[in-house]
């Protein structure tokens, strides 16, 4: 297969030659998705190197199971749904206090920019970053998959079980709570006190309105 007819097969053709031995095409696959898993890694682990792994993981895993992939469900959810597994099973694994010293310790940064703009778009990033440290880390991936990357509910019900009107409402209740916290650290109030508050008042909600998964 030619470099033009690899950018114009579907995942589903690429894969179906990767599995009848042209292995090599499963290269493609990898140049498709790996910035996207990124993406999505690190807005659940929080962390780029450990994002980074993941996604190698990820892929690599990935490769090793396409023969359980089923041509009738999207293979970006069917990899999505993997790289979601993968980075709870990190989180689990993380002690509970050295997550917690990494929701609180300050981001640093890598050097000093110029320019009014430039700093207020770095504070507007950064202050992103640690209001979304506040939510869980299911509700980081929903913002991720419907807000960033533009999935439709049905593509995210392949992710998580449920149905487009119970996940629209967990996406807005999702978004509702980064708001708050949000609004609370441009308020000016102490930012781990009141997005904690928050965070905790949401769960609570969260819980009580939740169908069972």
């Amino acid at each position: 297969m030619n470099q033009e007819r690899m950018c114009e097969a579907s995942d589903e053709m690429l894969i179906r030659a990767v599995r009848e031995g042209q292995v090599e095409l499963y290269a493609e696959l990898i140049e498709r998705y790996q910035q996207r898993l990124y993406v999505y890694c690190y807005h659940l682990l929080m962390q780029r190197e450990e994002a980074e792994d993941a996604v190698q993981d990820v892929l690599i895993k990935a490769y090793e199971k396409l023969a359980l992939y089923a041509y009738s469900q999207s293979f970006s959810a069917w990899l999505y749904k993997m790289a979601y597994h993968h980075c709870l099973n990190l989180l689990r694994k993380r002690k509970r206090s050295a997550l917690l010293a990494r929701l609180l310790k300050p981001l640093s940064q890598d050097h000093a920019d110029e320019g009014y703009a430039v700093a207020r778009r770095k504070e507007v990033l950064v202050q992103s970053e640690r209001a979304l440290r506040w939510l869980s880390v299911d509700e980081r991936s929903l913002i991720v998959l419907r807000v960033m990357e533009g999935k439709s509910y049905e593509e995210i019900g392949q992710i998580f079980p449920q149905s487009s009107s119970a996940l629209r409402k967990r996406v807005e209740r999702a978004l509702a709570k980064l708001r708050r916290i949000w609004g609370k650290m441009e308020d000016g109030e102490d930012e781990e006190e009141s997005a904690y508050r928050l965070a905790r008042e949401s769960d609570v909600v969260e819980r009580a309105t939740a169908p069972n998964r």
